[in-house]
């Protein structure tokens, strides 16, 4: 399975755009990605990126820090389209954004949050090492979950 990123830039846009997830899953996943894209122009150390297999877009995400705690990193949006889920696309994806995530920023935690109705969210990050933690503004519809790394 050969998948890459690209940065998010006006070439793929409208190719980011045009990603879907199901109606089912639409309340779990609210913002568009258009509306991530356009949150990020406030945010420069925010990173967007497509994910591809072969030359097709199958998945978008965004993440950076946040500003107000050191050595961390926020994957603010994770998603694939409604087309290709269920494939691995996502597992594998998310595997190597966490790589990726890692070599560039090497932070000591990497956060997420997601729709706590969202079984599949919930057993991918699990799968991966992430746990549940309290951060006070969780809410009926997020979630907050993170992962620790120790670097030599």
């Amino acid at each position: 399975m050969n998948i890459y990123f690209k940065n998010i830039t006006e070439k793929n846009l409208k190719e980011c755009i045009d990603l879907k997830i199901s109606k089912e899953q639409e309340k779990y996943l609210p913002h568009s990605n258009a509306a991530s894209i356009a949150e990020s122009k406030f945010h420069p150390e925010w990173v967007t990126i497509g994910m591809y297999i072969d030359d097709k877009m199958v998945g978008f995400a965004m993440y950076g820090e946040d500003g107000e705690e050191i050595d961390c990193t926020w994957l603010i949006r994770f998603m694939i389209d409604e087309q290709y889920q269920g494939k691995g696309y996502g597992k594998h994806g998310l595997e190597l954004l966490l790589n990726r995530i890692k070599e560039e920023a090497k932070p000591s935690k990497i956060y997420l949050s997601f729709h706590p109705d969202s079984i599949v969210a919930k057993k991918l990050y699990l799968s991966f090492g992430f746990k549940q933690f309290i951060t006070g503004f969780e809410a009926e519809d997020e979630v907050f979950y993170e992962i620790n790394y120790k670097y030599m």
